[in-house]
């Protein structure tokens, strides 16, 4: 195949974008893992009890209403991850609602209801990474508080290759 432009891939998402990837004829090395999952090293968030039994993080598409909700179109980053910190269950239609719930060991669910303008190949393509296959997704909220989440992944690896991999030499040093 012919290449659309010269890129410089180090590292993608996971396996689905990198078998896309592939297909188109670049080279993809089989190193996975979304910024995000840094958040933790930079800000660690503050120590706070379990006071919400869960949030809602909706995908800025979602207008399913919903009490516990914490909108992801925020530039308050600290309340955000401080709510999600406080939450028992994290119960998201956005990936970095997923993403960042995980990162600070909030275990999470994805919903996906019936009129979701998304596919789930962003969501594989995460879970994949993170070595599962398999993970419950609900229609509704109140589905997903019935379900069982995925065990937490173990990150740390993921966050040094994405450490690793960063274009040091494309910023002077």
């Amino acid at each position: 195949m012919k290449y659309f432009r010269k890129l410089d891939i180090r590292i993608v998402r996971g396996p689905n974008t990198r078998k896309h990837l592939l297909k188109l004829g670049y080279k993809c090395p089989e190193i996975y893992g979304d910024p995000a999952i840094l958040m933790p090293l930079i800000y660690k968030g503050c120590c706070v009890d379990k006071t919400r039994e869960y949030t809602v993080i909706k995908h800025y598409t979602d207008e399913t209403p919903s009490e516990y909700s914490l909108n992801i179109l925020t530039n308050d980053y600290k309340t955000f991850i401080d709510t999600i910190l406080e939450s028992k269950l994290v119960i998201s239609s956005s990936l970095h609602g997923i993403i960042l719930a995980e990162a600070y060991g909030v275990p999470a669910i994805l919903y996906k209801p019936d009129n979701a303008q998304t596919t789930l190949f962003k969501f594989e393509d995460y879970y994949f990474s993170t070595n599962r296959f398999e993970f419950p997704v609900a229609k509704s909220i109140e589905e997903a508080l019935t379900l069982t989440p995925c065990a937490l992944p173990e990150l740390s690896e993921i966050q040094n290759n994405l450490i690793k991999t960063f274009p040091k030499d494309l910023w002077g040093k």
